[in-house]
């Protein structure tokens, strides 16, 4: 199976490795394998795997067929017009799973394609009755190009209970994996694929212009892909937003807590377009449900991981005390807590309260104490501070919001 999935991947093959690259954007089919989920069959060890083929070598043995099933063929004429159209609703009636990035993959490329030309279906048995392992032979017509380039990809096809054909898409079991790698080493497979090999090689070779065309595409299709799974992200997550009654919030500034990048969009896909360090203050536009904050950089919207910016004000105090304690789900519950603090001793916090390394809102934090935890008062100071120990640390804390857990 592995075998299968990396004859796949590769499609059409070149004989250097500028040419390889070039060669996988032009994959044409689902790949097999992809997925990672379950499949309903037993899994057997490797002997028990190899121990089916050996009763299957008789069926192995047969040499591929050329059309010689005309419902195959009709099965990928059809996929290979929805790849074309880059109809996702009807590739997905034709396979029995495909993941969205491929989806999206394939709509994509589409805008590349004008069609696909002369194919032809060699098939051989499939180890399951009534499933076949399909190589579809065929040539690519893209746009802007007058050439053709020629391609194949295996496929492994099964039949429904009512007696359609689909394609399968995902994990198969240790015998079926066995077989397809016997059969992927055949030698009327082999020659196949390297009849293909050696036709692409000589087309992108003679024709530089075929060359840099793919080299584009691979790059653009890259960037589209990319830009369309950030959108797809972020669109799913204002949904989930939405559903869970959640609202973004914004304004105000927020500091970077740690060295990170900032990015086009709220996807970690997305284009970096920047960094900022320890320290930067940005303008804060929108602090999304999905863990991304809009911020303002360099004079345009960007985004930045929520997990790495800390909330600033002109009252830092509310940021050691109010603020986290809401952040923490601790807002409002300050009934059970004293204000009356010992003047020195351990005590358990009343209220999530942050840690800073000098009696100064400036300072950096060296922890969070949250509601419940203990820290130890050394000195009350007159500028407003009290000096503390948590976690084997000395630091400060704002003493208006260091309230007792009763």
């Amino acid at each position: 199976m592995e075998r299968l999935a990396e004859n796949k991947k590769s499609v059409i093959i070149a004989a250097v490795a500028a040419v390889v690259l070039i060669a996988a954007v032009v994959i044409v089919a689902v790949l097999i394998g992809r997925g990672a989920k379950e499949t309903s069959y037993e899994v057997e060890t490797q002997a028990e795997a190899i121990a089916e083929t050996q009763t299957t070598v008789e069926t192995q043995m047969v040499p591929l067929e050329e059309e010689a099933h005309p419902e195959v063929h009709a099965l990928m004429e059809e996929y290979y017009q929805a790849m074309t159209e880059g109809d996702a609703d009807r590739i997905k009636t034709l396979c029995d799973s495909v993941d969205d990035e491929t989806v999206i993959y394939l709509q994509k490329r589409s805008n590349y394609i004008e069609g696909y030309q002369n194919l032809v279906c060699y098939t051989k048995a499939g180890l399951e009755e009534n499933s076949y392992v399909v190589y579809a032979s065929y040539e690519i017509k893209f746009r802007d190009l007058e050439q053709t380039v020629p391609g194949v990809s295996p496929y492994l096809v099964y039949t429904r209970e009512d007696g359609s054909l689909y394609i399968h898409e995902g994990e198969v079991n240790a015998s079926v994996n066995a077989y397809l790698e016997e059969i992927s080493a055949q030698d009327d497979v082999v020659d196949l694929m390297n009849r293909v090999q050696v036709q692409f090689n000589e087309a992108v070779v003679a024709d530089e212009d075929l060359n840099n065309y793919l080299a584009e595409m691979k790059e653009n299709l890259k960037v589209e892909v990319g830009e369309a799974l950030a959108q797809a992200e972020s669109e799913a997550a204002a949904e989930q937003a939405a559903q869970a009654g959640e609202q973004t919030t914004g304004g105000g500034e927020v500091k970077a807590i740690d060295v990170v990048n900032v990015r086009e969009s709220d996807s970690e896909q997305a284009q970096r377009i920047g960094k900022v360090q320890i320290g930067d203050v940005l303008t804060l536009v929108e602090s999304q449900a999905n863990g991304w904050s809009k911020v303002i950089y360099e004079g345009k919207e960007a985004y930045i991981k929520s997990e790495f910016l800390e909330i600033i004000s002109a009252e830092e105090g509310n940021d050691d005390g109010q603020q986290d304690s809401q952040e923490n789900g601790a807002a409002g519950e300050a009934s059970n807590v004293s204000g009356d603090l010992p003047a020195s001793g351990k005590i358990k916090a009343g209220d999530t309260i942050n840690v800073r390394e000098s009696a100064s809102q400036n300072a950096d934090k060296i922890g969070v104490c949250y509601k419940g935890e203990t820290l130890e008062i050394i000195q009350h100071q007159a500028d407003g501070w009290t000096k503390v120990k948590f976690n084997g640390k000395t630091g400060y804390v704002k003493t208006d919001v260091l309230k007792i857990l009763e």
